[in-house]
């Protein structure tokens, strides 16, 4: 019990989180006190507690009639426990010391798990969050529909057309973001000394999830075509597993896609041997539609379970995700939805509804595409000029996996940037275990725009060949 947070610290601390990253900029204001608490899906009591003790310390300000602001020094500092336990966990395990990382404020990352705030910025959410508050206000404050808000579950079955995913409403359940959605399959699925595979490298929190839920993790190599099939036909053999977390696009951290060929023999393997495959796409408004999708394969979708996000595209405060999967599997997964946290967030889901709905959500993912597409050009010419080796060159992502000329020990790199200002996510963070010496870094694209920093990093690089 130690390590419990009241609710209101925890929001607190999100916030705090939202400030650091530039995502609620200094002076600027946070959304009212009802709109936020709709937003979280929390009593407005709650909120108020939260906002009380960011204004005792110093991170926001009353202002008499006009709300909340940011206070206008930048990037104040973070407490100590305020990031996420499973980055917590990682870092410790790798030797970096939080509070490195929290002095920094809201300085840009390169390693960064989040698009930069700019690149958001064409999807006026403030707008559709107050036309909801007012057009919603005798459902918003209701539980909804276990499943989700029907209207943003069709909106959804749209899309997915669009990856040639064919899925009915009654296939899809609505979340508070991906991280929820991966949650309730774990918990759904998963007991103590269960085999279960994933990626490696992969997201972090997804490994502190299932070490909570005792697990018995077994990786399976990323290449840059997408999962090793050898590595994965001998692991189904020898540990009987129920489960595989992969990504097919936009890999984190690698920024790989699964090729077909790869894809094919991996969802027959899957489902011979009864594993089922989650499929974590929570980047998949950086891809083209047409980007190959596992679930795509599936037809009835009993082999796989599609997750989907709208928090990277549209913002880190509108926790809004999803899963499809069969419909017995769904209704299965509503009971445990329901069990962990009643409901998701009906005033979330309809404000994510109507940016689709009103046509600014299609053209907003064109601008993020572009962005993305011509970021991650940049980057690779970069890192090229620069001698860095690459694991595979996509056409559009927000993440690169490279190695540094003369750099064996990205740990010890990371940690020597940090000294200077500048904050690089070294590989052993992505693994499993979190040890272990690699030469690898998590770049992200968007965030290599800021030029003084990578100047920086390529003056460190100079000094340690």
């Amino acid at each position: 019990m130690e390590n419990f947070k009241p609710l209101t610290r925890q929001i607190a601390d999100q916030i705090r989180l939202q400030i650091a990253s530039g995502h609620f900029p200094p002076e600027s204001k946070l959304p009212s006190l009802r709109t936020h608490a709709a937003m979280q899906g929390v009593a407005k009591n709650t909120m108020v507690q939260a906002y009380e003790l960011l204004v005792a310390e110093g991170v926001l300000e009353p202002r008499r009639g006009a709300g909340f602001y940011v206070t206008g020094a930048r990037g104040a500092p973070i407490s100590a426990d305020s990031w996420a336990p499973a980055l917590d966990q990682a870092l410790a395990s790798v030797g970096i010391d939080r509070s490195q990382f929290h002095a920094l404020g809201g300085s840009p990352s390169i390693g960064d798990g989040l698009p930069p705030s700019k690149w958001l910025s064409t999807c006026r959410l403030d707008r559709y969050m107050q036309k909801i508050g007012r057009g919603g206000l005798g459902t918003i404050f209701r539980y909804g529909d276990p499943f989700g808000y029907l209207p943003l579950r069709q909106s959804i079955a749209r899309k997915l057309a669009a990856y040639g995913i064919s899925a009915r409403t009654d296939q899809i359940v609505l979340t508070q973001g991906s991280y929820q959605a991966v949650d309730i399959i774990i918990r759904r699925f998963v007991r103590p000394g269960d085999t279960v595979l994933i990626d490696v490298p992969g997201f972090y929190p997804t490994y502190n999830k299932l070490r909570l839920q005792g697990a018995n993790i077994v990786g399976i190599p990323r290449t840059p075509t997408g999962p090793d099939l050898p590595s994965f036909r001998k692991a189904i053999s020898k540990f009987k597993p129920k489960l595989f977390f992969t990504q097919s696009t936009a890999h984190n951290p690698t920024g790989s896609d699964i090729s077909e060929e790869v894809a094919t023999e991996l969802m027959d393997l899957a489902s011979g041997a009864g594993v089922l495959v989650v499929d974590d796409d929570a980047l998949a408004d950086f891809k083209p539609s047409q980007s190959l999708r596992l679930s795509r394969l599936d037809r009835e979708l009993d082999h796989s379970v599609y997750v989907g996000s709208f928090s990277k595209s549209l913002s880190s405060v509108v926790r809004v995700g999803f899963l499809v999967c069969s419909p017995t599997l769904a209704r299965s997964l509503v009971e445990v939805k329901t069990t962990l946290s009643l409901n998701s967030s009906p005033y979330a889901e309809r404000t994510v509804d109507a940016v689709i709905t009103e046509g600014r959500f299609e053209r907003h993912v064109v601008d993020l595409q572009n962005r993305a597409r011509g970021a991650t050009q940049s980057a690779l010419v970069m890192l090229e000029n620069h001698g860095a080796k690459v694991f595979c060159s996509p056409e559009c992502t927000l993440f690169l996996w490279a190695r540094l000329p003369g750099v064996n020990d990205a740990t010890a790199f990371a940690k020597k940037l940090l000294e200077r200002g500048i904050t690089l996510a070294p590989g052993p963070i992505f693994l499993p275990n979190c040890s272990g010496r690699s030469p690898w870094f998590r770049f992200n694209v968007g965030f290599m725009e800021a030029t003084d920093h990578m100047e920086a990093v390529w003056q460190e690089v100079n000094r340690w060949r």
